[in-house]
Order: C-alpha cells, then sequence, then structure tokens
C-alpha cells in the first residue's frame, strides 16, 4: 500500500488594506519654517541707474566670432559642440584652412573699452574676501563672494551689502 501524500491547502490571499495618507502640512505652517538660508537668499531691491541701463544694452550687442582650430577629427568638430568652439590659432605648417573651420584669432576682435570687463548685469565686478573689502565698492560695482569664504562670514557680508545696497553676483 502506498501513503498518499496529504494534499497542501492552497492560501488564501488577503487583499491589503489601503495605508492612511499622511496629512498634508498646512500652507501657513510651512511658510513659518523660513531657513537661515532663504532669509539671506532675500535680494534687496537694487535700482540700477541710467548709465547702467545703457551698458546693459551695450553688452546685449557684445559679439565673438567663431574661432575653431584644426583640432581633433573634422567630422567631430561641429559649432554646437563647447569643446570645439575655442578661442585658439591653429598651429602647424600642415593645417589646410577651410571656411567651416572659422575665422583665424586676429588683433581686432578684442571688446571694446566701455564695456570690458563687465558683468552681463551691466556693474564692474569685485571679489569680496572679507568685511573690508566691502567698505572699498564704489556705485556702479557690484561684489562677488570668494569661494573660500564660509557660510556664517557669507551671511554676514551678504546683509550688510543688502544694507548698503550693493549687489551680490553669487550667493
Amino acid at each position: 500500500m502506498k501513503k498518499e501524500k496529504p494534499q497542501k491547502k492552497e492560501k488564501t490571499i488577503k487583499a491589503k488594506k489601503p495605508e492612511k495618507k499622511k496629512e498634508m502640512v498646512s500652507d501657513k505652517a510651512e511658510t513659518k519654517k523660513e531657513t537661515i538660508k532663504q532669509k539671506i537668499e532675500k535680494k534687496a531691491k537694487i535700482s540700477k541707474s541710467k548709465e547702467i541701463k545703457k551698458i546693459q544694452q551695450l553688452l546685449k550687442k557684445k559679439w565673438k566670432p567663431v574661432f575653431r582650430g584644426r583640432f581633433g577629427k573634422r567630422s567631430i568638430r561641429r559649432k554646437s559642440k563647447a569643446k570645439w568652439n575655442k578661442w585658439r590659432n591653429a598651429k602647424g605648417l600642415d593645417i589646410q584652412r577651410r571656411k567651416e573651420d572659422g575665422r583665424i584669432v586676429d588683433s581686432g576682435y578684442r571688446t571694446p573699452k566701455g564695456i570690458r570687463f563687465l558683468h552681463p548685469s551691466g556693474y564692474r565686478e569685485i571679489m569680496v574676501r572679507n568685511l573690508n573689502d566691502l567698505n572699498n565698492v564704489q556705485k556702479n560695482e557690484a561684489i562677488r563672494l570668494s569661494a573660500k569664504l564660509g557660510a556664517f562670514k557669507r551671511k554676514i557680508i551678504v546683509q550688510k551689502a543688502n544694507e548698503k545696497g550693493i549687489m551680490v553676483l553669487n550667493r
């Protein structure tokens, strides 16, 4: 006589109950929880003078031709790739210049003196490494904070700049 194996009972799968959704925090509670960083990032409204607005218009017209030397394979070099749009002169005797290589770097393509070294906002940039540097900033200048500044000193400098009405280019 052979013993029959007991048949396994089929397990019934119970439907999982949907989990309760967490209640959404109201908008009022979120606005109260402003971090220090958000408070600092509030920009002081700095009105631009007429001179700066004119300079900004000139900066929009700033133009630089494409200078692409013969670097790398010709089939790979494209205007659309920033890597190949370098301001470099082709070197070597065996280089054959073609129209698609762009113009040759030459004097006369320099930016006009009036708008040279200006930030697109129209202000001259001044590097600030500490609070004392902030005292030397003049009317038509904006500040750029040094990357070596820590968070604490950065906060203090940004607050002082906002009080004085100085534009901060990198917060």
